[in-house]
């Protein structure tokens, strides 16, 4: 059995404000924190999380932006794999991930020898 919200008006309006605080769209980020403030609110879960639900990993990896001035524009990536690349690679990934967005893309791949370099980092 999945766990099951026990509010579902609540759970909605916790989603919705969460998506919209994040950009509006829907996100594990964005989700991680409408549980957050359905929690806060008083909602309650009834049965066990499924082992594929969990943010944990991920969590714990603390992704993050490059810098403060790249929040919500570049490459979303943990810490591990940022302190790994060199100012031009940070560069090169942000400018493939923008140039990506800015053509209606969410998901961008990176250039291929960064993405060598980061994948250790993400798994």
């Amino acid at each position: 059995m999945e766990a099951t919200k026990t509010n579902l008006k609540l759970w909605l309006r916790a989603k919705a404000q969460a998506k919209a605080k994040m950009g509006g769209k829907h996100s594990a980020r964005a989700m991680q924190y409408a549980v957050q403030l359905y929690k806060k609110w008083g909602g309650g879960f009834r049965g066990k999380k499924s082992s594929s639900n969990n943010l944990t990993k991920w969590a714990n990896q603390k992704w993050q932006y490059s810098s403060k001035k790249m929040e919500g524009k570049g490459r979303y990536l943990p810490d591990k794999a940022w302190e790994s690349l060199k100012p031009g690679e940070k560069a090169a990934t942000n400018r493939a991930k923008i140039k990506g967005t800015r053509s209606g893309r969410q998901f961008v791949r990176q250039p291929s020898k960064i993405a060598n370099k980061v994948r250790k980092y993400r798994d």
